[in-house]
């Protein structure tokens, strides 16, 4: 028997539409609310206590899901010891079942009838056949039947019709194997997880596992080729982690950038920079002072926040950099005092599994649900960006034209020595052709170029054929007659005459001749009105 009434439970985007639906008024997420445990979720992890319908025994703490699976259609629960009595022990049962009880009524008599229904409705009527060809019902085998070469029966999938009926061991239903009650293509990585299919050397592979399988199989980076073995479950949890190719950036930050990139091109969000750092951040770690540096920066309604992402190293020992999970805590507790201090809010998000569903629901159940829309998030095209080698994005932009480090820098908002180790990489594997030298010379010509422009001092009258030689000339840098040059530069004047000490004033010799023609036709326009205009005569 049933004795909780109700629970108390928290709002989360995963049980919101649920109990607005039951007629339950939304607060704010993580708001506690209390719930009549007749409208709590099939699957929920609530805590109830219940009476023992034979001895009558107290039972706290009961998981709802757990209470729901055992109840009987009549609402009766009986403990482990009263159900023992009712319903005999396993030998006990498999005695009885083994005169002559048929599959069919041992379903029925051991089973909830949804349960059976379910399981007899797979079972494959043109496929169980016997020996001579006659079509074989659960009706006509035992429930210790071992079947086809005592490999079992052929049962259907009821939710793809299109998966190939598989053989399931009787005695596995009757023993309760799990297994026994789900289709195997139904959990392999080429229904569940397809994208992982892209990392597989041999593509057989997604048939045959599932994505929380742990063995090790021959895999590859789709970019560069690069083979190792790895654990399926290590792949979908971290990633592929190419050593040829890799970019150096964490899934979980991938998935972070392209969100918030999403956010500014809707204007959510200002002032968005990643792997921001403060001359503020600063703290002594193992006698050191090191400089922090922060995932992702945001502005709005004339707040600061900083979002960081928090891999799974944040709270296990990282052997790559000895970097033990008491340090990870206390540099994550140095920057969050320095950001208070500053007036920056901070944000965690818990990235401990590479997952795209797992990073989506921290972030929704974090404060960034609460303080921005997100409702306009595309969450695939998240994980499609995060599934990228950074390095073949910078060279596939290299490629497209764009020679110039400092544009591809701030294109990807990644710093511009990232930029050109992501393209001397590329160039190893031959995605690109990168010389740095030769992109530094063409830069220097092209500054050069900028400063071989015709320039005329006004004070003066003179003309030179370029800053160079202007700058000569009058003991003048060349960026400060540029900047005076320019239509609204930061300088009115460059430099003062050596002999009257007059402000050095400059123009673009172009712009000059232009504005001297404006001038000219100005005047002449002017002289024209005045000539058509006449006195009247007195009368």
């Amino acid at each position: 028997m049933l004795i909780t009434k109700t629970v108390i439970m928290k709002w989360h985007s995963i049980n919101k539409e649920w109990y607005e639906d039951k007629g339950y008024i939304f607060t704010k997420y993580r708001d506690q609310f209390e719930v009549r445990v007749e409208d709590l979720q099939e699957g929920s992890n609530a805590k109830v206590d219940i009476q023992c319908d034979g001895c009558g025994e107290l039972l706290k703490g009961i998981v709802w899901r757990s209470y729901k699976k055992y109840v009987h259609e009549d609402g009766k629960y009986y403990c482990f010891r009263c159900g023992k009595k009712l319903y005999g022990n396993k030998k006990g049962r498999l005695t009885r079942l083994q005169k002559s009880i048929s599959f069919y009524q041992w379903c029925y008599d051991n089973l909830f009838k949804e349960l059976a229904d379910y399981i007899l409705s797979r079972w494959d009527d043109e496929l169980n056949v016997d020996k001579n060809g006659n079509k074989l019902s659960p009706k006509d085998v035992t429930f210790s039947s071992d079947g086809f070469n005592k490999k079992g029966y052929w049962f259907k999938c009821l939710d793809y019709p299109e998966h190939p009926s598989e053989l399931k061991s009787i005695n596995g239903f009757v023993h309760g194997q799990k297994g026994n009650l789900d289709c195997n293509q139904c959990n392999v990585i080429a229904t569940t997880d397809p994208k992982l299919s892209l990392f597989l050397v041999n593509e057989e592979d997604s048939f045959k596992y599932s994505r929380g399988s742990g063995v090790k199989i021959p895999m590859k980076c789709p970019d560069c080729g690069y083979k190792k073995e790895m654990g399926i479950d290590t792949l979908r949890r971290q990633g592929f982690g190419c050593n040829r190719c890799g970019d150096g950036v964490s899934y979980p930050n991938k998935i972070g950038f392209n969100f918030f990139e999403q956010l500014v091109n809707i204007q959510e969000v200002n002032n968005f920079e990643s792997e921001k750092s403060f001359d503020w951040c600063k703290f002594i770690y193992k006698n050191k002072l090191r400089k922090g540096k922060y995932d992702f920066y945001f502005e709005l309604d004339n707040k600061k926040y900083i979002v960081e992402m928090d891999g799974g190293w944040h709270t296990n020992d990282n052997n790559m950099n000895d970097q033990t999970k008491e340090d990870s805590q206390y540099i994550d507790n140095e920057k969050y005092r320095l950001a208070k201090e500053n007036g920056i809010i901070l944000i965690r998000i818990d990235c401990k599994f590479s997952n795209l569903d797992y990073i989506k629901n921290n972030i929704l159940l974090s404060e960034l649900d609460t303080i921005l829309n997100l409702n306009d998030i595309n969450w695939s095209v998240c994980d499609k960006y995060a599934c990228k080698s950074l390095v073949k994005v910078s060279c596939d932009l290299w490629n497209e034209g764009i020679k110039n480090v400092v544009k591809i820098s701030n294109e990807l908002k990644l710093d511009k020595t990232t930029i050109r180790r992501y393209l001397n990489k590329g160039t190893e594997l031959g995605w690109c052709y990168y010389d740095g030298k030769e992109e530094s010379l063409n830069n220097y010509k092209s500054t050069s170029k900028k400063f071989s422009v015709k320039v005329i001092c006004i004070t003066t009258g003179e003309v030179f054929d370029s800053m160079v030689k202007a700058s000569e000339k009058y003991n003048v840098k060349k960026c400060v007659i540029s900047a005076c040059c320019l239509p609204h530069g930061k300088s009115k004047s460059a430099g003062k005459h050596p002999i009257t000490n007059e402000k050095l004033i400059w123009q673009y010799y172009s712009e000059y001749l232009q504005l001297q023609e404006l001038k000219t036709s100005t005047s002449e326009e002017l002289s024209i009105k005045d000539n058509s205009f006449s006195i009247p005569a007195i009368m």
